[in-house]
């Protein structure tokens, strides 16, 4: 199959990011994939272009700068015709709005996908992302990253009932690059400073959303117990001196090491007992997909997608949101239980690789593909 793929732009973002992965594994299965943007080439990220050509894969341009722009549908639909396309598949706001009417003129079916929670949007944004629902729902078939994404959708714009063509496809990495095995004793020694207890990787942007503090206060409580257990702040943002004041206030500075921003998060996974990710708010958090692939027990939230990743119980441990008391309680549990950590690790890459690997998200969107093209 020869399936168009568009995008609102090249910028910096989880679903640009997703469609390389997407891409390598639908080249390896035989369908032919063009990668086009909506936006000219000037507003991409530099940075994520050189991602897709270490990738080895090309990038095109429509040069649309707005949905008012009147040659925005007559371009696409031009496009698609020339391209001989089996499928238009479209990700993000702007693309889906354009690429609906014009695969329509053009006599093609069209996928469209969400990657995030329902935006509330005020104003003019509002009425844009509107607009994208309502033509997804006249789409062959519109995908959500998960259940808690299209959930909120449904809720916000159709009072909790989703319309008969809206689904629900898991996205999926390149899992290769993180496979279980031994940590290597130097990463291990960068994370833990040295010290031999239990090692707690979290891995995230430092913004409120996501919860670090409850981690914090957390760590706190697991030390009572655990006084040698280290905790590795992965990452960095806005909040990193509030959080580093936390710890001064907790008095915990030598069992949280802040390490940064770091390319080498296999090595970080593999190095780390438990993932740990204590988010208010998320929708498919990649991370968790990433310490799961390595063999990690997860202990995380209750939002949004991440229990649609995480089996409570099995693969990790599930705990509510800004419950300190009983994220502590969970990570005391592993703690005291390397044969339980190692149990759930391995049902965790297992999990991983069949349902959240690039492979089984390329071949879940063929079945779709074929089926709106018959």
């Amino acid at each position: 199959m020869k399936i168009l793929v568009l995008i609102d732009g090249f910028r910096l973002g989880g679903a640009e990011t997703l469609l390389i992965p997407f891409a390598t594994a639908a080249r390896q299965t035989g369908i032919e994939v063009d990668l086009v943007s909506v936006a000219p080439m000037e507003v991409a990220a530099p940075e994520v272009l050189d991602q897709y050509t270490r990738a080895g894969l090309s990038v095109q341009s429509l040069n649309v700068r707005h949905l008012r722009q009147a040659a925005a549908v007559p371009r696409l639909t031009r496009y698609i015709r020339r391209g001989g396309y089996d499928v238009v598949h479209a990700h993000l706001a702007m693309a889906i709005t354009l690429a609906v009417p014009a695969a329509r003129l053009s006599r093609r079916p069209v996928v469209t996908s969400f990657h995030t929670l329902a935006p509330r949007f005020e104003g003019r944004d509002r009425m844009r992302e509107r607009l994208a629902v309502l033509a997804a729902t006249r789409s062959d078939a519109a995908l959500f990253a998960s259940r808690a994404s299209l959930d909120t959708y449904a809720e916000l714009h159709y009072s909790g009932v989703s319309p008969g063509n809206w689904r629900v496809v898991h996205n999926g990495i390149d899992v290769a690059g993180f496979r279980p095995g031994p940590p290597d004793a130097g990463v291990r020694r960068e994370l833990t400073g040295g010290r031999s207890g239990l090692l707690a990787v979290l891995p995230a942007a430092f913004r409120p959303q996501k919860g670090i503090s409850y981690a914090l206060d957390a760590w706190k409580q697991v030390l009572v117990s655990h006084p040698d257990a280290v905790l590795a702040l992965v990452g960095g943002g806005d909040e990193e001196a509030v959080l580093r004041s936390t710890v001064r206030e907790h008095a915990i500075e030598s069992s949280v090491v802040f390490t940064g921003v770091r390319t080498d998060m296999s090595a970080v996974y593999r190095a780390a007992d438990v993932v740990l990710l204590p988010s208010l708010v998320e929708n498919l958090p990649t991370v968790l997909i990433e310490g799961g692939a390595a063999a990690r027990p997860v202990v995380a939230t209750t939002v949004g997608g991440i229990p649609e990743i995480v089996l409570d119980g099995v693969t990790g441990l599930l705990v509510p949101p800004a419950d300190a008391g009983a994220m502590a309680e969970a990570i005391v549990r592993l703690a005291d239980d390397p044969e339980l950590r190692a149990d759930m690790g391995s049902a965790a890459t297992h999990r991983i690789r069949s349902e959240f690997s690039a492979t089984a998200w390329v071949d879940r969107l063929s079945e779709i593909y074929h089926e709106v093209a018959r």
